[in-house]
């Protein structure tokens, strides 16, 4: 057995859901403190997505997931009881309201669990409901722990070894990376490799060697190896701040990403559209696809006479971030099909969708519900009960919607 082996035990990938979920508790712990010190930075910089305020730091949603008391049922990457679907496996993709209409559907099943527990239901306020389904949606950009076995195999695949020692000092022409050990995060890693980048291709040019491209999981085993193979205590490890997506904008914009990528259709044209493109991945997988492209990255930028951007912390994790969160944003809705999701989903029997009308329910029109995203997702929800107990004396069926049709029905109730 390997040195590497023999001091880690099962590798990470085989016990995947347990090391990914002991790494979501650290990485919270430590996003709690460092939020705390630097929400008053970003307060100014704090972008709204249609509505969608996302907070400075996804992971704060946590505190939300347990205080209402969502983790008696619900795990998160293997860690909880199991009743019902494991979130932390991809489970929230899509648009905020995407993820809103999940929560809606899922009320009949989640009433029956509450009432056999004697549970009040959860109520949520927008802010509440933002942060807890941006919390839900961010566990994917935390990434899987590294294998450090992988990673020594692709130090040497990657030809990082000609050029690199790990921990012993060694005469290279590169640092030696066991310099790195401390970090426990593959984005400082990725962060190392990046701002490096002219001088290392520079220096492959000369040894003939082609650069290395990395896949997801890549970067997150290359961390666990030079992590492991110096074998820090854990008192030595620092970890990278999460990223805070409203950062990130301004550092798209400071590092002259903006001259070569639109997002939204604003910005540059020579690279694709940013908001088109699929960036709802770990954090490293995103950062390796930035890699990938450096070479033509390089080339461009000299034609252009701009200079490499260089990340300092936490800007190479805000800028990811911000990349994340592009495909939450929610597009207007049709109110022509909104109208028709009032009428066929039971909404007008209990609702008025125009002013004056008599129904039991109260006036959805121009109502708070219709004030923004989440408002209508948290009204929705603060209501299920009862809506539930009318719906089904009745002996109809819920009515299940999609993120399309809570579009729809927001751009119909927001008109009258």
């Amino acid at each position: 057995m390997s040195p590497i082996a023999a001091r880690c035990g099962p590798t990470p990938r085989a016990q995947g859901t347990c090391h990914r979920a002991m790494c979501i508790a650290l990485v919270f712990t430590f996003a709690l403190a460092y939020a705390t010190s630097s929400a008053a930075q970003s307060r100014n910089a704090r972008q709204a997505l249609n509505g969608v305020q996302l907070p400075d730091n996804p992971l704060q949603g946590r505190l939300l997931f347990e205080q209402r008391l969502c983790n008696r049922c619900h795990r998160i990457a293997g860690d909880g009881p199991g009743i019902g679907p494991d979130l932390g496996k991809g489970h929230f993709v899509g648009r905020f309201l995407d993820l809103g209409a999940a929560l809606w559907n899922h009320v009949p099943g989640m009433s029956v669990s509450v009432e056999a527990a004697d549970m009040a239901w959860p109520e949520l306020s927008d802010d509440e409901a933002v942060q807890l389904i941006a919390f839900l949606y961010y566990i994917e950009y935390l990434g899987r722990p590294g294998d450090p076995i992988t990673g020594r195999k692709l130090f040497a695949s990657k030809g990082c070894a000609a050029c690199h020692t790990v921990g012993d000092g060694g005469d290279k022409v590169g640092p030696d990376l066991g310099e790195l050990r401390h970090f426990a995060s593959p984005l400082y890693i990725a962060q190392a490799i990046w701002n490096h980048g002219p001088s290392m291709l520079e220096s492959m040019r000369g040894m003939a060697m082609r650069p290395p491209e990395f896949d997801e999981g890549d970067l997150a085993d290359l961390s666990a190896y030079l992590r492991h193979a110096v074998e820090p205590v854990l008192q030595e490890r620092l970890l990278l701040a999460p990223g805070n997506p409203n950062q990130g904008h301004a550092v798209f914009d400071a590092k002259g990403c903006s001259s070569c990528h639109a997002v939204r259709g604003r910005g540059g044209r020579e690279g694709p559209d940013l908001s088109e493109s699929s960036l709802h991945r770990s954090a490293e997988a995103t950062a390796g696809i930035m890699w990938n492209h450096s070479v033509t990255m390089i080339a461009r930028m000299r034609d252009k006479g701009l200079s490499w951007p260089r990340f300092t912390t936490p800007e190479l994790a805000d800028l990811i971030a911000y990349l994340y969160f592009l495909p939450f944003d929610d597009p207007p809705g049709d109110p022509k099909l909104g109208l028709e999701v009032f009428t066929t989903r039971s909404c007008v029997d209990c609702h008025a969708g125009e002013a004056g009308a008599m129904h039991p329910g109260p006036d959805l029109a121009g109502s708070d519900a219709a004030r923004s995203p989440p408002s209508l997702v948290a009204s929705m929800w603060n209501h299920a009960p009862f809506m539930k107990e009318a719906i089904l004396a009745e002996g109809r069926p819920w009515p299940e919607l999609t993120g399309d049709d809570l579009r729809n029905l927001l751009a119909f109730l927001r008109q009258e």
